[in-house]
């Protein structure tokens, strides 16, 4: 028999923990295309004030929302993030002629383009400074990392809504530059979202009944904007830190069918990928830990199911694990995910020589089957579900499954045998 391997999701993740940024999962609804295509298309015999270009932006648009998309797009499209004003500390001007003219800003810049183009085209918007957890804030370390921030809230059909154009524009990576990626997450955001990561001087402007205090939003768990285009919930998890003594056991839940990875982070370095084990049971994404001993940051990771490709950074916990733990977890690789499988048991991924069961489900499959050097030990089931005894030997124990159109077997999980 022969197996093909794919990559090793946890391993890529370990070896790259930052390469996953931020990105937008949600897609583009349909009625802000004619706002985003004239917000692209403005010519620059249009950009010479703020007059001139909120005219044109607003154009034939009807709405007051598409107009105020159509600014946010141009906005996002045309406005560098300052950087180097950021990482020098140096005084910067943040109006909105300089951000028009240099086509670089910090937030300032940016909250105040926005303002003067929507009042120029007749919308209400006001301006709202605050904190917000920006580049180097660490989840759980309570007050973090304080950014002064500005953003704006707009009046639409009758309500305050909230949008924040320096992060709908890009990011800051670890090279300190920035990066544009539009990121529709951050116009019109739900203001129940915005609170995890924008926290305003007045209290009022969180829209949100009743308010949290700024300890709260300090100490809550740390949520990125694919959080919620997967469909995730916080529920019972808002706390920013988890302590344990080791083991550790986190259901997320989620409204629909996700594959998840995770990586512990000591300071910036990522510890053994075998000391997490992440998959959706159910309604939840159910994340094992076996965490060592100190403070730690949890980085979870999830794409929708059955899909192949890259997935978004969600979420950070801080973790603080009292006494550690000596247990581990099988190596999930990407057919695990790609393919929709489930680990029912063994969970250990260090297993004693001998006979054990193994209990998987993988839906499509074949065939499935347990490989502990030259044996093979063809696991009995239909309709996705396999389980059966195979022996355990020292060294590497695979599991692997065969699918309609394939000869090889690919390799979803991978064992260590004592």
């Amino acid at each position: 028999m022969s197996y093909i391997v794919r990559y090793n999701v946890k391993s890529l993740l370990l070896l790259f923990p930052f390469f996953f940024v931020p990105i937008s999962l949600r897609a583009q609804n349909d009625i802000y295309r004619a706002a985003d295509e004239r917000a692209l298309a403005a010519p620059a015999s249009v950009t010479g004030s703020t007059a001139t270009l909120a005219r044109w932006l607003a154009g034939s648009l009807q709405s007051d929302r598409e107009k105020a998309r159509a600014i946010f797009r141009w906005i996002t499209a045309n406005i560098s993030y300052d950087a180097e004003a950021f990482f020098s500390g140096r005084p910067t001007v943040g109006s909105a002629r300089d951000a028009l003219r240099s086509r670089r800003g910090v937030c300032e810049g940016y909250s105040s383009l926005f303002t003067e183009l929507s009042r120029s085209a007749g919308l209400t918007v006001e301006e709202i400074p605050g904190n917000a957890k920006g580049y180097g804030y660490a989840a759980g370390n309570g007050s973090g990392v304080p950014e002064n921030h500005s953003w704006n809230a707009i009046r639409l059909d009758g309500r305050w809504q909230l949008i924040d154009c320096t992060w709908g524009a890009g990011y800051i990576g670890d090279d300190r530059r920035f990066h544009r990626q539009f990121n529709p997450h951050y116009f019109l955001t739900p203001p129940g979202e915005f609170i995890y990561d924008h926290y305003p001087d007045d209290a009022a402007w969180q829209l949100i009944d009743p308010p949290r205090s700024r300890e709260e939003y300090k100490n809550t768990v740390y949520l990125k904007p694919a959080f919620f285009a997967l469909g995730f919930s916080v529920g019972e998890n808002g706390a920013g830190t988890i302590h344990t003594g080791g083991a550790l056991t986190l259901r997320i839940d989620v409204s629909g069918n996700v594959a998840g990875a995770a990586t512990v982070l000591d300071g910036s370095s990522p510890l053994d990928e075998r000391c997490t084990f992440v998959q959706q049971e159910g309604n939840s994404l159910v994340v094992r830990g076996a965490i060592p001993a100190g403070d730690h940051t949890l980085r979870l990771f999830a794409k929708p199911a059955l899909t192949p490709g890259e997935y978004a950074w969600i979420l950070d916990y801080r973790v603080v694990s009292d006494g550690g733990s000596n247990d581990s977890f099988p190596k999930k690789f990407s057919a695990f995910d790609d393919r929709g499988a489930r680990l029912i048991e063994p969970v250990a991924g260090v297993l004693a020589a001998g006979p054990r069961r193994f209990h998987i489900g993988a839906p499509g499959a074949l065939q499935a089957a347990v490989v502990a050097g030259e044996e093979w030990t063809v696991l009995q089931g239909t309709g996705g579900d396999f389980s059966g005894e195979a022996a355990v030997r020292p060294g590497s124990v695979t599991v692997c499954a065969r699918y309609p159109g394939h000869d090889e077997w690919e390799i979803i999980l991978e064992f260590k045998g004592r």
